[in-house]
């Protein structure tokens, strides 16, 4: 229901070779199977056969072979122009070394000698056959293939060589016992009926009887499903006809809609018309103003243009004075640092003259104290952070989240790297060795989580 129509396109279209010769051999096979028509067939199976040997397909040429050989089989009876076929099927096999097909073909080979009573050539053919099924064990066991020994039997009794029947019927009966249970029935009657035969040249009539019976037993178990087989065929044609005529009915439903559609289709494009040459002119109207807006925003753009270099340029000059402001910062620290470091020069001077004097006046230590004031760590980095947060406002914030474990020497050191100081630069400001400097600069990347090749620089700037 499904594929014949596709297997009729395509053996109508014009395709390659090899794929029409394919859908002909299937349309041949589905005449003669399901709707008997053997003269189209025929027609059908040759055509595809031309085709299969003009692209040198030899497993098609052969199966086309052995299947017109069935068919001559059944149409004229000539069995010898059928054993002609098989042959040449068998030929076309072996050239692809396909030992199943050849089963087939030597199968239907044999059946054909047996019709002309030609048992010699039929026990040939038959143990060519059962020496291929013997090779192929997907098929061993099969029981359709298996009646060949039935044949093979049947063929030894033709010529009074009873021992060489009974050894064949005795291979028959282990393999049916191995084999598939379902589809021997035939065989069954075949291994039996040959079995009566059998036992009848041997004067055995009872054994035959009982073989006979058996035999009788099969066929009609195997009339059965073929009657039930018929009946499901005519329920299912039954059925198919019902699906057929609602089908009808739904598709007669289906075209009085589309016409109905159809109508209202055309009555809707009319309207649609005259809504659209109403639109139409309503359109050209919000063109000539969307125009009108268009200069305008051009107008505007170009102004923002203006504005936006004005913007950069001012934001440069931001820039620079953020740069000078760092800068100024740094050198007033430097000073700082410097002035320090004389403070601390001079504490140093007097600790060492009141270490050596004893007579040291009470004046000195609080010069000292007064000193030591001056310089103390903590004024002067509240004072740079306050300083610093005008340049930067969320610098330290922003740092702390990153890596909250930083120590106050950690953040002056960073406040140095973003101002792009060098490390000698650095040594200099807090009267410390370059190297120091670098080790300080390394331990804050690890806490920073950074690898050796990554810049602290960039990671600070981003803050």
């Amino acid at each position: 229901e499904v594929i014949l129509p596709f297997l009729r396109k395509y053996s109508s279209l014009e395709l390659h070779d090899t794929i029409k010769g394919k859908s002909l051999y299937m349309l041949g096979l589905y005449d003669y199977l399901s709707f008997h028509k053997y003269r189209r067939a025929d027609s059908l199976l040759r055509k595809s056969l031309d085709l299969a040997l003009k692209t040198n397909d030899h497993l098609l040429t052969g199966i086309v072979y052995n299947e017109i050989g069935v068919l001559n089989s059944i149409t004229s009876v000539d069995y010898e122009k059928s054993i002609q076929f098989f042959l040449k099927a068998i030929e076309f096999y072996k050239k692809i070394d396909n030992n199943y097909k050849q089963i087939e073909s030597y199968f239907n080979l044999t059946t054909n000698f047996i019709e002309l009573t030609k048992f010699k050539e039929a026990i040939k053919a038959g143990n060519i056959c059962i020496d291929l099924i013997k090779k192929e064990t997907d098929v061993s066991y099969r029981p359709f293939y298996l009646r060949i020994y039935s044949h093979v039997a049947d063929c030894y009794l033709k010529l009074n060589n009873h021992k060489k029947a009974e050894e064949y019927l005795k291979i028959l009966e282990k393999r049916l016992v191995k084999s598939n249970p379902e589809n021997k029935d035939l065989t069954f009657s075949w291994y039996h009926s040959t079995y009566a035969n059998l036992n009848v040249f041997k004067s055995d009539y009872l054994s035959a009887i009982d073989h006979l019976k058996e035999s009788i037993n099969y066929l009609q178990k195997l009339n059965k499903k073929q009657v039930k087989k018929i009946n499901d065929s005519y329920n299912r044609e039954l059925t198919l006809e019902k699906k057929i005529r609602k089908e009808k009915e739904i598709i007669i439903l289906e075209q009085r809609k589309i016409l109905f559609l159809s109508f209202i289709s055309i009555i809707l494009l009319f309207v649609f018309v005259f809504v659209l040459i109403f639109f139409f002119k309503k359109h050209n109207e919000k063109k000539k103003y969307i125009v009108k807006l268009n200069n305008e925003l051009n107008e505007l753009i170009v102004h923002l243009k203006d504005n936006n270099l004005l913007l950069e340029e001012r934001k440069k000059q931001i820039e620079n004075l953020l740069k000078l402001n760092e800068q100024s910062l740094f050198s007033r620290i430097l000073k700082i640092s410097v002035y320090n470091d004389s403070i601390r020069k001079i504490i140093d001077e007097i600790d060492s003259y009141m270490d050596s004097s004893s007579s040291a006046s009470a004046y000195l230590m609080k010069v000292r104290k007064k000193l030591k004031l001056l310089i103390s760590e903590d004024e002067l980095w509240s004072s740079f952070k306050i300083q610093f947060e005008k340049i930067r406002p969320e610098f330290f914030n922003k740092l702390k989240d990153v890596a909250p474990n930083l120590s106050v020497n950690d953040l002056k050191h960073c406040t140095y790297i973003v101002s792009n100081l060098k490390s000698k630069e650095v040594a200099q400001l807090i009267n410390a060795s370059p190297r120091s400097v670098e080790t300080t600069r390394y331990r804050i990347k690890k806490k920073l989580g950074l690898e050796k090749d990554d810049s602290l620089y960039d990671l600070l700037s981003n803050f």
